[in-house]
């Protein structure tokens, strides 16, 4: 049976090493697991918007489109309706979306969630040469807002 060990405790006579020390990567565990639970957060909460302002018709295409990736051919297909058909009943649902309140809470929960970016804080900052926190921060942000123009417009 082997006892508890904390990970400060010295290795070394001089105590200049610690078990956490020599430890490889680590918050990589940490951070791969909030970065999933961020993530499916995230989509969950997409998609619940998406559901609320669309029309149920509207919100199946979507969902066949993107999330099981089928063409809007296959989708025509399986709908007995013709191809032209789903494509408008597509582009009526992503117009609901980019307009009035549902665009509104896209970008707050985005806002909202986007707050997550920084669960770091402190500790990402030292780990790299910027001039200031401020900067930091502002890079982030225009790095999320790059990935999120960049999803919108394949959504488009």
């Amino acid at each position: 049976m082997q006892g508890v060990a904390s990970l400060d405790s010295p290795l070394s006579d001089d105590n200049s090493l610690t078990l956490s020390d020599t430890l490889q990567a680590p918050n990589s565990l940490e951070n791969d697991i909030v970065d999933k639970i961020y993530s499916e957060h995230s989509e969950n909460e997409l998609w619940a918007i998406m559901e609320c302002y669309t029309a149920e018709r509207e919100s199946k295409i979507i969902k066949e489109y993107f999330i099981n990736q089928k063409t809007m051919s296959q989708i025509a297909r399986e709908s007995g309706v013709s191809l032209g058909r789903i494509r408008q009943i597509k582009e009526k649902g992503l117009r609901k979306l980019r307009i009035g309140k549902a665009r509104r809470e896209l970008l707050e929960k985005f806002d909202i969630a986007y707050g997550a970016l920084y669960r770091g804080g402190l500790n990402n900052y030292k780990e790299h040469d910027f001039i200031s926190i401020v900067e930091h921060i502002a890079i982030n942000r225009i790095e999320a807002e790059k990935c999120y123009k960049q999803h919108i417009e394949e959504i488009e």
